[in-house]
């Protein structure tokens, strides 16, 4: 019931935005990641390092992307070239766009790197693009101890509840992008009249 209430949440912004979706959740690949594991550890792409598989990237200073936990537990790297494996092979997608914080630029730059290095896709073939944004944050206004105003931006801390819905920021998006466009219509009509005095 709780996935179909975000569901349904959720489709009221794909609508606004007018886009079409068909959901794969993370669940989806659960059962294609050991045998994605075992196939990159027999091909020689992932090896073992302190007890957890790792695929070594071109870079000696860069960490390995974990593939499997020394627990054999599997984390977002193993999900993520499970996805590209299936976004590649089965959906036969030629363009992958992932859109993420800038937090995850490494990330996805290691994917990237060792999808190629494990024959997961050919770059030439498949193009695959991170589109990373900054932090979202919101703006919180105080009164200092001199009766004065002041503004501060701070990040929006999910975990505590306090974080700003899409569609709020879709609607603020939209309010300022309305009051830029008749501050422009206003100052455009100003110099007119100035012009024909």
């Amino acid at each position: 019931m709780l996935c179909q209430l975000s569901r349904d949440e959720f489709q009221q912004i794909y609508d606004r935005l007018d886009i079409n979706v068909k959901e794969v959740g993370e669940s989806f690949y659960n059962p294609k990641l050991a045998s994605l594991v075992n196939e990159l550890k027999d091909a020689g792409h992932a090896v073992e390092d302190q007890g957890a598989m790792c695929i070594f990237g071109s870079k000696k200073k860069q960490p390995p992307l974990m593939i499997q936990k020394s627990d054999g537990g599997f984390g977002y790297a193993t999900t993520d070239l499970a996805a590209l494996r299936y976004r590649v092979d089965e959906i036969k997608a030629n363009r992958v766009v992932y859109v993420t914080d800038v937090g995850q630029e490494l990330h996805f730059k290691q994917v990237f790197e060792a999808g190629i290095k494990c024959g997961l896709y050919d770059p030439k073939q498949v193009k695959l693009d991170h589109m990373m944004f900054g932090m979202v944050l919101k703006e919180t206004i105080t009164i200092d101890e001199n009766g004065k105003e002041v503004r501060k931006a701070e990040k929006i801390k999910t975990r505590e509840g306090k974080s700003v819905k899409l569609a709020e920021l879709l609607d603020e998006a939209k309010d300022r992008a309305l009051k830029t466009f008749e501050e422009r219509i206003k100052l455009q009509e100003d110099g007119q009249a100035k012009v024909q005095v």
